[in-house]
């Protein structure tokens, strides 16, 4: 699954990434500002992760929209301490809506270790609005580490909502395209299409010469969860 981190300047996207993969991330910067974008692959809950920071400044809004294609969920950065890039967070949450609309949104209310920084729910009450209510809020330090791992989840767990009902499909078939197909009430033709995207985003394993799927353990785990009604995260 892909994973984009987006939000201003200097809110700690790369030092997120960095933690979450170990130091092991690339990082395209120039003096320590990331100038196109930091990147890594990580597993959380047995699911394969791509991840991708953006560059914050607002030059780079094309840099943004070219990663951020295809996204399945969003981390957004937000430094809780300077209170002055809260605005500058609304235009840039702004700028994913119109890009990426639909696609679920984990707020990292980041530096919380920092003495004066804000409350995840003061800093989501100026930068989510109205929408504070839609969007889940974490504080998190991305220095030591603090709730990333947790942030992380929660925006797997909601991008693989997206796909519950093609991936619950598959689960209760014996794995053939017609059987998922009737167990979804769909045309084949149009699962065939879902079963593609799942394939792509590593959810199943695919055969497609023998036309047969099987859910990844770690997405077959996941559904065990979502099944049993625990969809608020």
């Amino acid at each position: 699954m892909k994973i984009v981190l987006i939000g201003p300047y200097n809110s700690g996207k790369s030092t997120t990434v960095q933690k979450i993969c170990r130091g092991s991330a690339v990082s395209i910067d120039y003096g320590g500002t990331t100038v196109a974008l930091d990147h890594c692959r990580t597993k959380i809950y047995g699911v394969e992760i791509f991840l991708f920071g953006t560059p914050g400044l607002q030059r780079f809004e094309i840099i943004r929209k070219i990663l951020s294609k295809g996204a399945d969920g969003i981390l957004f950065v937000v430094d809780s301490v300077n209170v002055a890039s809260f605005e500058e967070a609304k235009k840039l949450l702004n700028e994913v809506y119109d890009i990426l609309p639909g696609v679920p949104i984990v707020l990292c209310a980041n530096k919380q270790d920092i003495r004066g920084a804000k409350s995840p729910n003061e800093v989501a009450e100026v930068v989510l609005g109205k929408n504070k209510d839609k969007i889940s809020v974490i504080g998190t330090s991305a220095t030591t580490g603090e709730q990333i791992e947790h942030a992380l989840g929660l925006i797997v767990l909601n991008a693989i909502k997206q796909y519950y009902d093609i991936l619950i499909a598959v689960k209760k078939s014996n794995g053939e395209l017609a059987e998922i197909a009737k167990n979804i009430q769909q045309p084949e033709e149009k699962v065939y299409s879902q079963l593609q995207f799942a394939s792509w985003r590593r959810l199943i394993i695919a055969d497609w010469d023998n036309l047969t799927f099987n859910l990844t353990i770690g997405v077959s785990n996941i559904t065990d969860i979502l099944e049993f009604g625990h969809k608020q995260f």
